[in-house]
């Protein structure tokens, strides 16, 4: 019997919370003008409990600085691989 392969599956995605890049975008444009010094990304990340929601605030971050140096907005350096990055308004 083949059951499984004409059963329909249910399936159930979950709502998450997630940083969207627009916000990153905004809260480090922000935050960025308030810098005096190089600053460490994770001080750009909002407070918060959650997990998840700090990964993607994390990530969000991380390509709006990106995003942000491209533009020349701001600077980044990192002084060793692995070492945290670094954002300081250009």
């Amino acid at each position: 019997m083949v059951k499984a392969r004409t059963a329909p599956a249910m399936h159930v995605v979950h709502t998450r919370s997630v940083m969207t890049l627009d916000d990153a975008i905004e809260r480090v444009s922000r935050m960025i003008g308030m810098a005096i010094d190089w600053m460490e990304i994770g001080n750009f990340l909002p407070d918060s409990d959650d997990p998840v929601f700090r990964r993607s605030a994390l990530a969000s971050s991380f390509v709006a600085a990106l995003e942000l140096a491209r533009r020349g907005r701001l600077d980044i350096r990192q002084d060793e691989p692995f070492a945290a990055l670094e954002l300081r308004a250009a």
